[in-house]
């Protein structure tokens, strides 16, 4: 069962405070350090617990794809190489 990071989550509230002195102490923007605090974390325990990373072919998310290296895997692999390198 996967754990929600809550408000009084000491890991969320110390990185967002980092974070919001890191933009130089900023007016009205506690939300977005909170939030990309618990963003970090949730990442960084999925990481550490061996689940799908962020972006992962594991997560279910679509990886954005250079048109340019798609078509050169398609094209190699309609002739049958396997030389092109993949862009993951």
């Amino acid at each position: 069962m996967e754990q929600t990071l809550g408000p009084d989550d000491p890991r969320v509230r110390e990185r967002a405070y980092r974070l919001w002195e890191e933009e130089g102490r900023p007016d009205d923007r506690h939300l977005d350090h909170w939030a990309q605090a618990a963003r970090e974390i949730e990442e960084e325990d999925r990481r550490n617990s061996g689940g799908p990373r962020v972006n992962s072919p594991d997560a279910g998310l679509a990886v954005p794809d250079d048109a340019a290296a798609r078509n050169q895997r398609e094209a190699a692999a309609h002739l049958g190489q396997s030389s092109v390198p993949s862009d993951s």
